[in-house]
């Protein structure tokens, strides 16, 4: 067993109902429950992951202006097509 790294194991204490869901869901998708987990975990990591830099760039002003100044550019397009 040298030379191979040791994974940690986390054990779930889950609802049976929701275990046998997520075992059936698994089995028709051809997966183990580890993959379907470990699946639902990434893609949980990743909408974290967005949301967090979706809201760290509403900090960063560079580029953008206020509502008021939007508005009077939408009025002054308007002023010009006609």
């Amino acid at each position: 067993m040298s030379g191979t790294m040791k994974r940690p194991r986390y054990f779930l204490d889950i609802d049976p109902e929701v275990r046998k869901r997520v075992k059936a869901l698994a089995a028709l998708k051809g997966e183990t429950m580890k993959d379907w987990f470990t699946e639902a975990i990434i893609a949980k990591l990743e909408d974290e992951i967005d949301a967090t830099e979706g809201l760290a760039s509403l900090n960063n002003a560079e580029g953008s202006m206020s509502l008021e100044a939007y508005l009077q550019s939408r009025k002054d397009k308007g002023n010009t097509s006609k």
